[in-house]
């Protein structure tokens, strides 16, 4: 979370344990990159919590270092990619599975040119105003890269024929439309801590899911005699 590391550590702990509940209901072997989610975004945001642990409270400070170059692996280079991966696998719809390989083609092409970026030596985050802001080092402005990322996170989950799925990419989208309003200076770790909260809508598609089996396996009343 983009405030302090005690919200952070807090935000984790919620976004992972719906991740545990979202895995527990799985109930398919290709369900389970979905479920993980929300357990990943826990995992992000306690990396962030370290972060600021690191930072402590200095005016103006900034940090390079492993957790660094991981936070901005996960979020830009990694999510891209995983999101409609893990939407395309569980969608039983074939039209939908082809369309979806849109998004996991421009995910994948992105997924690679910010991992090269996010190895790079001069990646690292300073605090700006009480908030964190992540110096990717792209050599352009990086808004061109909100295109293809929205695409690829939002646009993938849109496309899926599972309404709470749909839910997710909409939510994002507008995650990311506030982030980028509210506060531009720490647009990534802010719009991070929105889609980590967001990634519970995906336990919501569990629990939907599973309501919707149990009433298929409903056998229905025997006609009376």
């Amino acid at each position: 979370m983009c405030f302090n590391a005690t919200a952070s550590f807090v935000g984790a702990g919620v976004v992972a344990a719906a991740g545990v509940v979202a895995l527990a209901l799985v109930r398919e072997p290709r369900q389970i990159p979905f479920a993980a989610l929300p357990l990943l975004f826990g995992v992000h945001q306690a990396l962030e919590g370290l972060t600021w642990l690191k930072l402590g409270d200095a005016v103006d400070a900034q940090l390079h270092g492993w957790g660094v170059h991981a936070w901005v692996t996960f979020a830009w280079a990694i999510l891209p990619l995983y999101v409609p991966w893990a939407v395309r696998l569980m969608e039983p719809d074939p039209r939908r599975r082809t369309l979806l390989l849109a998004p996991l083609a421009v995910g994948a092409a992105l997924a690679v040119y910010m991992a090269c970026l996010a190895v790079q030596p001069d990646i690292g985050v300073a605090v700006i105003d009480h908030n964190l802001d992540y110096q990717l080092g792209v050599p352009f402005s990086a808004v061109l890269l909100a295109v293809p990322y929205v695409f690829a996170t939002c646009g993938g989950p849109m496309m899926s024929s599972y309404r709470w799925v749909i839910a997710l990419g909409v939510g994002n989208f507008v995650a990311m439309a506030a982030a980028a309003y509210m506060q531009a200076a720490d647009y990534s770790s802010l719009w991070c801590t929105f889609a980590a909260f967001l990634s519970l809508i995906v336990v919501g598609h569990f629990v939907a899911d599973r309501r919707r089996r149990g009433r298929l396996s409903v056998p229905d009343p025997a006609p009376a005699r």
